[in-house]
């Protein structure tokens, strides 16, 4: 079966669209609006920054070991279970970026190298599901209805084994990547149970939760209760924020993490853009459920 190795195949599957184009002007204006802007005052405020990426195929392998190299000049790379920790205990004395990867595809052995050489350590979110998939008709389908993308290898569990082996993190992403706001919640609750019992049984402990697709509406204050009454003790999103504190701890399950994506095709502009942008807009209240969370 061919997979997908480069980033401009991802392009061309699902195309080019007005708002696409629009979208990379008005990131040309804003990222070059920052350079005028003291972005290193912005990257310096004390903060936990999570970044995540999907994949790094290989006309994307460049840009993010030039992203890597940037931010490691201002900043600490710590693991998912630290950057939980300071957050909740409000130890947050200086710049701190954590490192996750959603879906588990095979392609993520190789930001696994890359992050290795920056002493960076990832959370790898999979779906127990798809991890060892070679069924091409399978692959295909799960790929065109849940990720929208065409085929694109997955991981095995021996070298999921070796990415903690190598001091990589592993968290559950469901079993098979499902819009938790489509599942009623019993079945969502089993899901988080069995999900987290395969991964259990191949990994050992697993501590972190990130609901498939990530923005607040994919999601509810229902579900996110589950996944702390289940065992977890972080439950993470993909809508775009940082996290600053006063010193003031937290109750686990009170924190409902934002994430900011990290697609390392785009320009490396627009991306410094995003994560200083975001540094900038940082208030306390990112730390918990939106108070119109239903």
């Amino acid at each position: 079966m061919n997979y997908t190795t480069n980033f401009k195949e991802v392009q061309a599957y699902q195309g080019t669209s007005f708002r696409n184009i629009a979208r990379n002007v008005a990131l040309d204006i804003l990222s070059l609006r920052n350079t005028f802007l003291d972005t290193a005052t912005m990257l310096a405020k004390p903060r936990v920054h999570f970044l995540f990426i999907h994949h790094i195929f290989n006309d994307e392998v460049a840009n993010f070991e030039k992203v890597l190299e940037v931010l490691s000049e201002k900043h600490t790379f710590i693991s998912h279970s630290e950057a939980v920790r300071r957050i909740v205990s409000g130890d947050v004395d200086k710049p701190y970026i954590s490192w996750s990867s959603d879906d588990g595809f095979k392609n993520n052995l190789k930001a696994a190298e890359i992050l290795d050489r920056f002493d960076a350590k990832c959370c790898f979110f999979i779906n127990p599901e798809s991890i060892g998939k070679k069924n091409a008709t399978w692959i295909t389908d799960f790929c065109e209805t849940r990720l929208k993308m065409p085929p694109v290898a997955f991981m095995n569990w021996e070298e999921v084994a070796d990415l903690q082996r190598r001091g990589h993190e592993i968290g559950s992403h469901t079993l098979e990547h499902t819009n938790v706001s489509e599942m009623p919640l019993e079945a969502f609750e089993k899901d988080l149970m069995h999900s987290k019992s395969i991964l259990e049984e191949r990994c050992g402990p697993i501590a972190h939760f990130a609901y498939p697709y990530g923005r607040f509406f994919d999601f509810n204050k229902a579900a996110f209760d589950l996944v702390f009454k289940t065992g977890y003790d972080s439950c993470s999103t993909a809508e775009r924020g940082c996290h600053i504190s006063d010193g003031t701890p937290l109750e686990k399950n009170s924190l409902l993490i934002r994430r900011d994506q990290v697609i390392c095709a785009w320009k490396f502009e627009h991306i410094m853009y995003f994560i200083s942008n975001t540094a900038r807009r940082a208030v306390l209240d990112s730390n918990y459920v939106p108070n119109d969370y239903l």
